[in-house]
């Protein structure tokens, strides 16, 4: 029991640090050694580009997991108005849908009682429509400590090896008791934070924010940077209501704000040319996991 309480604990510490590189929200996976399955789709209003133009879209996910292991894809459509106007439009839609796959990997140990490391990564592709040169890989590994029973806290490194614009964030974050437990848990850290209240074996309520960066290659002939890249990156905020019937499924419906956003975009060579503030944007969210 407490091996698998510490599991959880580590992984989502490890959580975060997948958010902060685009994956979706896969919490419920350290639920069980056996097959996993999620899928979600969230929809934003349309937001204003700076100097002019602006766009919506819409992001449909699925991921599937097994033991240490998962793979995710998500797809991104954009519905764009008036993007003459857009600084870094040339003719027509920047782009009109990206993609992402994503391969991670999971481990975690205990070096003492008291004392936990976990250690991971991932292959990222972001796309517009050929996987080629698309490739980011984002290492990550730290340690929990555990004073008391309830109280975790997470440190640890993570990398961000990509064509443009690499970086080494830090694991920082505070634990107290598992989201599964009645009343008040969560995680206060960075990238991630979320505070939650669960009512019972079926309803739980929380607040969440993260920070978020996807980096895509764009096409060979698209019109903004041929085989260039863009970046978007940005905050999240949202609270959501987790409904679970059975054990193993858990549906969720959300309310999001994205905020303090921007676009990047880099020629082929990975040289940035362009940088864009995006304004907030509100969502809405529906997602389903289950697990074997």
């Amino acid at each position: 029991m407490i091996a698998r309480q510490f599991r959880g604990f580590t992984v989502a510490a490890c959580l975060m640090v997948l958010a902060a590189f685009g994956m979706p929200d896969t919490s419920w996976a350290w639920e069980s050694d056996g097959p996993r399955f999620n899928i979600y789709t969230q929809g934003y209003e349309k937001a204003d580009v700076d100097e002019g133009g602006s766009y919506s879209k819409t992001e449909t996910g699925v991921s599937a997991g097994y033991k240490w292991f998962t793979l995710a894809y998500k797809r991104s459509d954009f519905s764009w108005s008036h993007s003459d106007s857009v600084n870094f439009s040339k003719k027509g839609s920047p782009w009109d849908q990206l993609n992402k796959l994503t391969l991670d990997a999971s481990f975690n140990g205990a070096l003492g009682e008291s004392v936990n490391w976990f250690a991971g990564g991932s292959i990222i592709s972001g796309f517009e429509d050929q996987i080629w040169d698309s490739f980011t890989f984002a290492p990550r590994g730290g340690l929990t400590f555990s004073p008391t029973y309830d109280l975790k806290f997470h440190v640890g490194v993570a990398g961000l090896i990509s064509p443009v614009r690499p970086l080494v964030m830090p694991i920082v974050g505070a634990e107290w008791r598992n989201e599964h437990d009645y009343g008040l848990s969560g995680i206060i850290g960075f990238p991630g934070t979320r505070v939650q209240y669960r009512f019972n074996d079926l309803l739980a309520a929380r607040v969440a924010a993260k920070w978020d960066r996807d980096i895509y290659r764009l096409s060979n002939d698209s019109s903004v940077a041929g085989k260039g890249y863009v970046e978007e990156s940005g905050y999240t905020g949202g609270a959501y209501l987790d409904i679970t019937p059975i054990a193993d499924l858990k549906l969720t419906v959300g309310a999001e704000l994205l905020f303090d956003r921007q676009l990047r975009l880099y020629d082929k060579g990975g040289d940035e040319f362009s940088k864009t503030d995006v304004d907030r944007a509100l969502g809405a969210v529906l997602r389903a996991s289950y697990s074997f």
